[in-house]
């Protein structure tokens, strides 16, 4: 078991402050572009009938996190009905579609659930 030190309240305050300077530098440093309304194109279906273009677009970090874990089952299972529909009013811009309904007449349901889901969990990574 390792020894505990005790410290003088001013070493403490000292090296705190010092933790908080050195975060405060890497979070500076770290910074990164925003991916609020950061885009992507894909295809389902490529080179096969029915091929369709997809834009999505990144939601912001709340919005994604808040999506997944409305999503999320108490197992963390995803709920792919749910997903979907969230996913088609804040995420997909094109095609415009209003619900999961038109995937009854247009292929691609799965491979548009499984981009938009990995295009969440990158922007979020």
């Amino acid at each position: 078991m390792p020894e505990t030190v005790k410290k003088t309240t001013k070493q403490v305050a000292d090296e705190m402050a010092n933790v908080n300077e050195t975060a405060k530098t890497e979070a500076q440093k770290n910074t990164i572009t925003s991916r609020f309304n950061k885009t992507e194109t894909f295809k389902t279906n490529e080179g096969e009938e029915g091929e369709q273009t997809w834009l999505i677009q990144f939601p912001g970090t709340a919005a994604a996190s808040d999506l997944l874990d409305a999503s999320s089952n108490p197992f963390g299972n995803i709920n792919r009905t749910y997903f979907m529909q969230q996913a088609i009013k804040s995420i997909v811009v094109a095609p415009k579609i209003k619900d999961i309904s038109w995937f009854d007449t247009h292929k691609g349901y799965t491979e548009v659930y499984d981009h938009v889901l990995s295009f969440l969990q990158e922007g979020l990574n």
